[in-house]
């Protein structure tokens, strides 16, 4: 588990209750900002109910106010999905929070690199990934035109 001052970020259930409404308002917050039916992205439980998968929820004081989940690619390779905060509270850590619970499960798991993807319309997003070390890479993923891809390199887990 991440903690920041009282930020807890943790594995938890996707199907959570706490889960599936983080879930829901970051789908709803991308097909209003993208105008598109289905702000999912592809996303379902499934894709984190696998072996070296999870799904993380940042909490403060208990409340729920933001989600990551990190998905296979390969077997070195894992994709970030799902990072959400409630909008009332960002800029105060919690994506941070999360980002770094996903890399620290990543590690665990055995990866050596972490992807993700994230749109032109989400210019904070982008600017956090690269400051906490994430680099451009070729779209990896999907047939959309506008598309940023990031990618970590992670250390070896020993242990």
């Amino acid at each position: 588990m991440t903690t920041f001052t009282e930020i807890k970020a943790s594995a938890e259930d996707v199907r959570h209750p706490d889960s599936q409404q983080l879930i829901e308002q970051l789908s709803k917050e991308l097909a209003e900002l993208y105008e598109v039916s289905d702000g999912s992205a592809g996303f379902m439980f499934e894709d984190v109910e696998v072996p070296r998968a999870a799904f993380v929820v940042a909490r403060i004081e208990g409340q729920p106010v933001g989600c990551g989940a990190i998905r296979p690619l390969s077997e070195h390779s894992v994709e970030v999905k799902r990072m959400y905060t409630d909008p009332g509270f960002r800029n105060k850590g919690v994506a941070k929070a999360i980002l770094a619970e996903l890399e620290r499960l990543a590690i665990q798991f055995g990866y050596t690199e972490i992807k993700l993807q994230t749109g032109p319309r989400q210019p904070e997003a982008i600017a956090l990934y690269e400051r906490v070390g994430y680099y451009r890479i070729p779209i990896f993923s999907g047939d959309w035109e506008d598309i940023s891809a990031f990618q970590k390199d992670l250390p070896k887990h020993f242990g």
